[in-house]
């Protein structure tokens, strides 16, 4: 009988390697059309695993969320989002060719054993004539960028890991395909890795960052911040 870990004993027993912690993502289609509505959904939970918490239950601050979309011209605006069962749901309806770029940017209210935790989770819509949308916030210290959008299965794109602005350099990430199974994958020393998709369907990857910074959060001490970045993308 597979044992239930909590929230709290995940983070202490973290290994990006072996260990799926609880997670936000995003989920939408990865290309689009001009004119046509496209629908967005933000999840929590554990994704290896198929656990998705319910939005009534999300902790802390957690629903405070804000999705923000990047237009290819560079604008951005806050999507609008509503509470569904195991979601957030949002809408857009893209009105330029490109990619739209899909982002949250979390820091949660409460320390954790002694840790501050900072969300971060990506997605992209490829809408017309391709372009690599290059804007990321400012205040995501961890992202996972990828070189190519709207693959097809048996595509290879590029993926850079980026941390404090630098590169993430031979450290171990976490890659889930259709199939729900965990892959291993590692950056090289650019911060770079190769992703390879076999099979079409949606695919996750997820990187993980701790600084060992104290600090102060809304009067309560952490002795260190845990980054967890998602990026997501339906492959064709």
């Amino acid at each position: 009988m597979k044992t239930k870990i909590s929230l709290l004993a995940l983070f202490l027993a973290f290994s990006i390697s072996n260990v799926f912690a609880h997670a936000l993502w995003i989920e939408t289609p990865a290309t689009g059309k001009k004119g046509q509505t496209q629908d967005v959904k933000v999840f929590f939970g554990e994704y290896e695993s198929n656990e998705r918490d319910t939005a009534a239950k999300w902790f802390s601050n957690l629903k405070d969320f804000k999705l923000v979309l990047t237009a290819p011209n560079g604008t951005t605006t806050i999507l609008t989002t509503s509470p569904d069962v195991l979601f957030y749901k949002a809408r857009f309806t893209p009105d330029q060719d490109g990619t739209y770029k899909l982002s949250v940017v979390h820091e949660v209210a409460t320390v954790y054993e002694k840790a501050k935790i900072e969300y971060y989770a990506f997605a992209d819509v490829a809408v017309g004539t391709l372009k690599i949308n290059k804007v990321y916030p400012a205040d995501a210290a961890l992202t996972i960028r990828p070189d190519k959008h709207a693959l097809k299965a048996g595509e290879t794109a590029v993926h850079e890991v980026i941390y404090n602005k630098t590169p993430f350099a031979n450290q171990k990430l976490t890659l889930v395909g259709p199939d729900k199974k965990g892959q291993p994958a590692e950056t090289d020393a650019n911060g770079k890795f190769t992703f390879n998709p076999v099979a079409k369907g949606n695919y996750f990857l997820e990187a993980f960052a701790e600084d060992k910074t104290p600090g102060k959060l809304n009067g309560q001490d952490y002795e260190k911040t845990w980054h967890l970045v998602t990026y997501t993308t339906a492959v064709n």
